[in-house]
């Protein structure tokens, strides 16, 4: 395979830290020539002889319809400069040779690509650090074996990591909700039970989804870098949410490109097993906490804008409880002085919110 020269013309969220301190007119020569030698080391360019992307896709050989599909996807791509790792974890040995049998049907070109890495024992993470581990891709993605992605999936991750550095990247995903049946030669298939929906948010913004993961995992482009130079690794202490865990200490490291274009669906199924029926809410609600407590107990970098973005979660939420102090019956009393020029503006907002509720109720 012939080899590349990358070269990072759009640097990370932490290379960007690196330059402001660096920059400053007053800073330690000294500290800003050791800064210079670690920038140096991260945007300096790599010779990269594997493949532009790694898709590592995981199975446990239940759902063989599905897997038939999500490989037939692959297939199709316009840009076939990639690799497959199918992950087969804690495989019966029935569907583990179910699993054997497609991957041999699979066209010799492309079959070629695909490996399968068994996996025994541990949660849904250790499947894959141990794809991480193989991974040759200058970027590594990850693909459930029931989901779908459209023919342009790879070719978008190549057009936004062709112009960008060691940056995440983002693509838009819809929702289909898909109901498991019994088909007449007696397999087990599914039907689709909607349309797909493009429900989540085009573009990343970090602040949502500290409150929730608005982004299924095959939207995003994970690259080499965040694992084999920044060390991170999936959390194998959590049960569930060990994508968003990721997906945030990723985003808050290097930063995120979106690609802007519809490039996959996820699956969501109305019956029969998945991560929501297979781990029960104590379970999501401790491996939730554990992503946040981690998070929380570091210092962190947040993207341009999101300053402006705080203060207007701040100055809302100040005027909501000034609201309540305003108009629960108890007080007229204005705040301090000190805090009043600051939440007028969200305080009038709730204001006309208030009266706006109140005429509705009247009519």
């Amino acid at each position: 395979m012939t080899k590349k020269i990358i070269t990072d013309d759009h640097p990370s969220s932490f290379v960007g830290l690196i330059d402001v301190v660096a920059g400053r007119k007053n800073v330690d020569p000294e500290l800003a020539r050791r800064l210079e030698s670690v920038r140096e080391l991260l945007v300096a360019p790599k010779t990269h002889d594997g493949p532009f992307l790694t898709v590592l896709v995981r199975t446990q050989g239940r759902r063989l319809e599905p897997l038939k599909d999500a490989l037939l996807c692959l297939a199709g791509q316009t840009v076939q400069d990639f690799e497959v790792i199918l992950l087969e974890h804690n495989a019966e040995r029935e569907a583990a040779r179910e699993v054997r049998t497609i991957v041999e049907r699979l066209e010799p070109e492309f079959g070629s690509r695909v490996r399968i890495l068994e996996v025994k024992g541990g949660t849904r993470s250790k499947p894959l650090n141990a794809g991480v581990h193989e991974a040759r891709g200058r970027y590594i993605a990850i693909y459930d074996d029931d989901d779908l992605v459209f023919a342009n999936w790879v070719e978008q991750f190549l057009a936004t990591a062709g112009t960008d550095g060691d940056r995440l990247a983002r693509a838009v995903v819809a929702n289909q909700k898909v109901v498991p049946e019994v088909w007449p030669q007696g397999q087990a298939g599914f039907r689709t039970g909607s349309w797909p929906n493009a429900e989540y948010p085009k573009s990343f913004d970090l602040l949502q989804h500290m409150l929730v993961n608005y982004s299924p995992f095959m939207s995003w482009a994970f690259p080499r870098a965040l694992f084999f130079t920044y060390g991170m690794r999936f959390d194998e202490n959590l049960t569930v949410a060990e994508d968003w865990d990721v997906i945030l200490r990723g985003s808050l490291l290097l930063g995120v490109d979106d690609v802007p274009a519809l490039t996959a669906i996820y699956r969501r199924w109305e019956g029969g097993e998945s991560s929501y029926t297979s781990h029960d809410t104590e379970s999501w609600r401790a491996s939730e906490q554990a992503v946040i407590d981690r998070i929380n107990e570091h210092v962190i970098m947040m993207p341009p804008e999101s300053f402006n973005a705080m203060r207007r979660m701040v100055l809302y939420n100040t005027a909501l409880d000034s609201y309540r102090f305003f108009f629960d019956g108890t007080s007229l009393r204005r705040p301090f002085n000190w805090a009043w020029d600051a939440v007028r503006p969200g305080f009038r907002v709730a204001v006309r919110v208030r009266n706006r509720i109140r005429r509705m109720r009247a009519g």
